[in-house]
Parts: C-alpha cells; sequence; structure tokens
C-alpha cells in the first residue's frame, strides 16, 4: 500500500536529516544535569526521524502539487515524484554520513530498559485509545465523537477536499475561493495518506498516533535531560498525562452530601476555572485539534536540542563566577572591573559556537519550526519564547538567534505563500488573558484553582534546586505569563494553547521534583517514608487529570457519537456529472452535512470558524440571503449573478429554520439536478448555472 510506503519514506528521509545534520541525536552518552550519563537514543530518534521526515515530505508534495495544479490528479503525480527522489536522496545521505554512526552500537543502544518498556507502552496505549475513541469508521459509517465534532467538521471536510478532489492549492471549504487562513498541513497529510489508499480514520489516526507518541518520547527526553535518571520517568508520564488542579476536590466540596449520585450522573469535565467545560487544559485539546499534537511534539523536541548548551552555559558561568569572585579570586582590581571581565569573557565564551555541529543544529531546528507554522503556529511561538529565555543563559547563543531567524522567516514566507487576505495576526497587550475579574487576588485565585498543588510543590522545588532547573521553570512560567498578557490572534481563546504546552513543562518539573522527594532518604527508613509521602503526594497532583480523561473516553462513547456515511449516495452523482475539483456549491451553514464528507467547495458555510479571520463573511451572508430570500425573478437572478456558487444545496435544516426562504421560485428557475429523500427531509442539488427554459 502506497501510504504505508509514504510513511516509512517519512522515517527514512527524517533519519537521513538526522544523520546529516544532527548526528548527536542518536549518541548514548549525553550532557545533563548530573553530569554525563548514558540513555536510550530511541527517545530522541524516534520523534526527530517522524516529525522531520513527515514535516519535509508534506511540504514537498503540497509544493510540487500547487506547481502541478493544473494537471488532472496533482497530489497523486507529486507524490510520484516526491517519494522516488526523496528515497534516492536519503540513500545518498545516509551512504555518504554512515561513517558518523557506528549502527551496530546504535541498534544495541535502542534495547530498551523494564521501565522504558512501560514508558514507552503507556504512551502509544493512551495515544491508540484517544485517537481512535474521538475519531473512527464503523460499518461504513464516519464516527465523530461527541466533544470534537466542531472541529472535525471542518478537518473531514479538509480532509476529503485533498483525497477526493486534490485541491491544491489548499481552499477554506467553508468560504473557498479565498485562500485559508488556518493550519490545514495535517488535515493535507491524512488526505494524501487516504488517496494513498488508506481508510480516512486510520488517514487521520496513524500519524496522529506517531505524533502523540513522539510528544511523549520528547517528554522522556526532556525530563532525562533535566534529571539524569530514568527509573521514575513514569511519575513524569502521569503529571503529564493527568493535569494537576483542584477540581476534583472543589466538587467533593460541593457535594458532600449526595456525592455518590454527583459522580454518577456528571458529565463534564472538572474545574472552576474559564471554560472548563471545553476541556481546554488537558487532552480534549488534543483530541480536537490533531495538529496541535504535532506542533507540541516539534517544540518539545526541539527544546530538548537546546538543553545541552543551556546546562553547558550555566557550568560555564558559575566556573567564571568561581574565577572572578570567589574566595581566591583576585582582590587586586575592583569589583567593577572584575564584573566587567566577567561580561566580557561570557560574551566571548558563550555568544558565538564553536563547533560546526551547533551550526547545523541551528539549521536543523529552525527549519523544523518553520515547517511547523502551518502545523500549529502556536507551538512554534511557545517553543521560540522558552528558548528566548533559555539563550541568556546559554552557550553557543548564536545558535539560538539563528534558529529563530530560520523558523519566523520560514513560517512567515509558509504562511504568506498559502493563506489568502490574512488581517487575523496582530499583537495586543491583555490583563489576566480573559477573565472578567483581573484584581491581583482573583489572578491567584485562578491559578491556584488551575493548578492546584503543583504550585507549592514548584516553588519549594524552586528554592532548593539547581539553577539549570530554574530556568527552565522560569521559561515555562515566562510561556504561561505570555499566555495571560499578550494576544497573537482575534480569537482570544485559542492562547490555552500556550498555556496548555507551559502546564505540560509544568508536570515534566513537578515529576523530576517528586522523584528528587522519593529519592531523598539515605538510610531504609527514610528512603520507605519519602516513598510513601511521594505517592501520597501523587494522589491529589493526577486526581483531577485521572477523572478528566474518564470523562473524555466516556464522552467519546460510540453511543454518543455523530455517524456520517463515509461514501455518501451523493459522490455517484458527482461522479457521473460535470463536478470538478473548482466547482463551488453554495450550501447549508450548518457544522456537518453530506457536503463534508464529500468535500465539496461551499460558498458560505459554518462561519463559526472564521470570525475576525480575514474573510467576507458579512457580504457572502449577504448575497446568500438574497438568492434564498428573493421575491421575484430578478432578484433572484441578480443575486445569483454577483455569486461565484455553481451549485445551490438545500436540506430540512434550512426548509424548516428559514421561514423566508423561497424553494418555489428556485425552483420554477433553476433545475434540480438531484434529489434524496422525500418532503422537508430531501437533500436537493439546483444547477444555478443554467435557467430552466
Amino acid at each position: 500500500m502506497f501510504a504505508v510506503v509514504f510513511l516509512l519514506m517519512c522515517f527514512v528521509t527524517g533519519f537521513a536529516l538526522v544523520l546529516g545534520l544532527v548526528p548527536r541525536v542518536m549518541q548514548r552518552k549525553i550532557l545533563t544535569v548530573a553530569g554525563e550519563k548514558t540513555r536510550n537514543p530511541f527517545f530522541a530518534l524516534f520523534p526527530a526521524c517522524f516529525l522531520s521526515g513527515t514535516a519535509l515530505l508534506t511540504w514537498m508534495v503540497y509544493i510540487t502539487g500547487c506547481i502541478l495544479r493544473n494537471t488532472s490528479h496533482p497530489l497523486i503525480y507529486a507524490d510520484m515524484i516526491v517519494m522516488p527522489v526523496a528515497a534516492i536522496v536519503s540513500l545518498i545521505v545516509i551512504i555518504r554520513a554512515r561513517n558518523r554512526v557506528r549502527f551496530r552500537e546504535l541498534l544495541r543502544a535502542l534495547r530498551p530498559s523494564t521501565s522504558e518498556m512501560v514508558y514507552f507502552a503507556l504512551s502509544l496505549s493512551v495515544s491508540v485509545v484517544l485517537m481512535i475513541a474521538g475519531f473512527r469508521v464503523m460499518h461504513g459509517q464516519i464516527c465523530i465523537a461527541a466533544p470534537v465534532i466542531e472541529d472535525f467538521s471542518l478537518h473531514v471536510n479538509l480532509i476529503r477536499s485533498f483525497s477526493v478532489w486534490e485541491k491544491v492549492p489548499a481552499q477554506f471549504p467553508y468560504f473557498t475561493d479565498a485562500g485559508i487562513n488556518y493550519h490545514f498541513m495535517m488535515d493535507l497529510l491524512a488526505g494524501n495518506l487516504e488517496l494513498l489508499g488508506l481508510r480516512i480514520d486510520f488517514a487521520y489516526n496513524v500519524p496522529s498516533i506517531l505524533a502523540m507518541t513522539a510528544f511523549f518520547c520528547g517528554v522522556y527526553e526532556c525530563f532525562f535531560r533535566l534529571c539524569g535518571k530514568k527509573n521514575f520517568c513514569h511519575v513524569v508520564w502521569l503529571l503529564v498525562m493527568f493535569r494537576s488542579s483542584l477540581g476534583v476536590f472543589s466538587f467533593i466540596s460541593e457535594n458532600r452530601g449526595n456525592l455518590r449520585e454527583a459522580f454518577r450522573t456528571n458529565e463534564t469535565y472538572m474545574g472552576t476555572t474559564l471554560n472548563e467545560w471545553w476541556g481546554i487544559y488537558h487532552h480534549n485539546s488534543l483530541l480536537n485539534q490533531r495538529h496541535l499534537i504535532f506542533g507540541y511534539a516539534m517544540a518539545m523536541f526541539v527544546i530538548s536540542l537546546f538543553l545541552p548548551y543551556l546546562i553547558r552555559g550555566v557550568s560555564e558561568r558559575a566556573s567564571l563566577r568561581k574565577r572572578y569572585f570567589g574566595q581566591n579570586a583576585e582582590k587586586e582590581s575592583s569589583f567593577r572591573e572584575r564584573f566587567a571581565s566577567y561580561e566580557r569573557e561570557v560574551f566571548l565564551s558563550q555568544a558565538i559556537p564553536r563547533k560546526r555541529s551547533s551550526y547545523l543544529t541551528a539549521l536543523f531546528a529552525g527549519v523544523c519550526l518553520g515547517m511547523c507554522g502551518l502545523f500549529s503556529a502556536h507551538s512554534v511561538i511557545a517553543a521560540l519564547i522558552m528558548l528566548f529565555v533559555f539563550a541568556w543563559f546559554s552557550s553557543d547563543q548564536t545558535t539560538y538567534l539563528i534558529t529563530a531567524a530560520i523558523a519566523v522567516s520560514l513560517s512567515g514566507i509558509t504562511t504568506s505563500m498559502c493563506t489568502g487576505s490574512m488581517n487575523q495576526f496582530q499583537i495586543r497587550f491583555l490583563k489576566a488573558w480573559a477573565l472578567e475579574d483581573a484584581t491581583f487576588g482573583a489572578v491567584l485565585k485562578h491559578f491556584w484553582m488551575l493548578l492546584g498543588l503543583t504550585i507549592p510543590l514548584l516553588v519549594i522545588w524552586f528554592i532548593r534546586t539547581d539553577n539549570v532547573r530554574r530556568i527552565v521553570l522560569a521559561a515555562s512560567v515566562v510561556l504561561f505569563a505570555f499566555a495571560f498578557h499578550v494576544q497573537m490572534t482575534p480569537a482570544l481563546m485559542q492562547n490555552h494553547k500556550y498555556m496548555l504546552f507551559a502546564i505540560y513543562w509544568f508536570g515534566i518539573q513537578a515529576g523530576i521534583a517528586l522523584c528528587s522527594l522519593i529519592t531523598l532518604g539515605r538510610k531504609p527508613l527514610s528512603r520507605l517514608l519519602c516513598l510513601v509521602a511521594g505517592l501520597i503526594l501523587l494522589i491529589p497532583l493526577t486526581a483531577t487529570g485521572i477523572y478528566d480523561f474518564y470523562i473524555l473516553l466516556d464522552k467519546c462513547k460510540s453511543e454518543h457519537s455523530y455517524r456520517y456515511d463515509s461514501k455518501p449516495a451523493l459522490m455517484e452523482w458527482i461522479s457521473e456529472n460535470d463536478i470538478d475539483r473548482d466547482t463551488v456549491f453554495l450550501g447549508p451553514d450548518n457544522l456537518i452535512s453530506m457536503m463534508n464528507t464529500c468535500g465539496l467547495q461551499n460558498y458560505y458555510g459554518y462561519p463559526g470558524f472564521v470570525f475576525d479571520a480575514g474573510y467576507d463573511v458579512e457580504e457572502r451572508e449577504d448575497i446568500k440571503n438574497r438568492i434564498l430570500h428573493a421575491k421575484t425573478e430578478s432578484e433572484l437572478r441578480d443575486a445569483v449573478n454577483e455569486c461565484s456558487a455553481d451549485y445551490l444545496v438545500v436540506q430540512r435544516r434550512l426548509r424548516l429554520n428559514d421561514a423566508r426562504f423561497n424553494e418555489e421560485l428556485i425552483a420554477m428557475l433553476y433545475p434540480k439536478v438531484y434529489s434524496q429523500g422525500s418532503g422537508t427531509a430531501q437533500f436537493s442539488v439546483y444547477d444555478l448555472r443554467a435557467e430552466q427554459q
């Protein structure tokens, strides 16, 4: 199957990129805060190969498809060109760079320990369960879970616009002919995999599962860099997977008298902070927006690449401080002179990279983040914010500057190349995000209810830990503060994506803090007491997240799912008539319909996705209403002439909800070319290109 070959080529291409640019990813001995330690390179190699290779091949297919857009099958031809070229180039790179890595030793190093096997099995299992729960095909029907129906109505439409119609350059299916101001690369990847033979749920779920597993591998890599131990990686996994919050304890407090019944009948996520019912602070966001998983995984991996520079930079600064200000420092010169000499030497030793590999790392990281811009721009910004904080204390500081320059430039180029008229990017400064009460006390209460016991745990950890971990924690806090005080898109609630990434980093650091507590004792009794204390503390730290995960899976049960024919009857009519990828329909403005599963282009669709996104919503809505509400033939003709739609779709919802809808006039003037069902439930298509004689 060509789809499987494409996925394998993603790994091969990624491996060639890693081997050619950042072979240190495959090293067994790496620098951690505890010195050089031996690790399993799999947890860096897997995300490096999958993410970089997938991003590059998907972009190459898209660009090649755009070049061949006037052919009958641009994406198929693009795949036929890109895959062989990628295979040949990757093979050449691997052969030329094969001496950089000893492959036999690498294979031996990839053998996981028991704890690593458990960690990977947990990560993969949760990824599979979540992705399949949210989206699957059963008995020929697409089943979309209730929590994700709104976003997936767009994703299914986009996927099918690529797989059925090979619509490149991409168009926003609800407001076609106006570009696409949306993260569409994950949908392009899924659409291309369906085009190459995978069923739509596999085409979307398989890369999502791999991306989420890559994210957890990145979590492990960062944890190991900051801890130097692997035996307690499961603690970190639990705190990243199940968020800390006081939500479940607030629920217990409010329902003391009837607690069992309250838990039995509850169907909402826990928490009292802003929009908790959306599930925006846990994995419902990842289930809803698969592109966000890919972006988070890329951001986590890139950050792990720069942790050695931070560790080395902090160590070098400590040595220099000892030389200039320690007990054995020369006291002849004044403090000001010694401070100036210290700053000069810090700059000379840390500003300019000393090795060629640092420049290659900057190139690799910058390109990876830049290619990720139309997977998830929020993830790119989140990674750059954290790296900005790292850069002040790291060695090889120019590496950070090069990475940021490449990432921002490439993201800007791809965005301007692929999107339509964009008025959505702007910078505004806020006070306390979207909280109605922005007083200091209200903000502190919000933090306390949102993060729970993570706050005192990390405060104590900040006081007791070393400088590297303090800087990483400070970078997480800066990202969290950025989400609360800076708005870059009109949709303010999108800032929760920065907050969620920061919360994952809080989980990593809280996990390391618990690991330190568990291993604190030196004598058997004290070790046992510390272990018990750590396990007890783990319960309130994960209780809300575990319950939210249960609620999420319950909401995703089949009986709560929305079902649509995977291959609707409308497709047969489309295949038999003169319908091509540029045909535009004026369809219903509901979330999802038969049009979505066919991937048809809609002149005016569901407006909820595009408020303040630069689309001419009001103008299109006015034309649509003039067509639907026309009272005379001349009014109807004039409105149709202004509309670029070729066909009009009429559904039950339109007939029942719009009392002014004049279907009789439309049917009298334009021929009905397709119908399904009867009465008010009839699905009808009218040809606006030809009038009835």
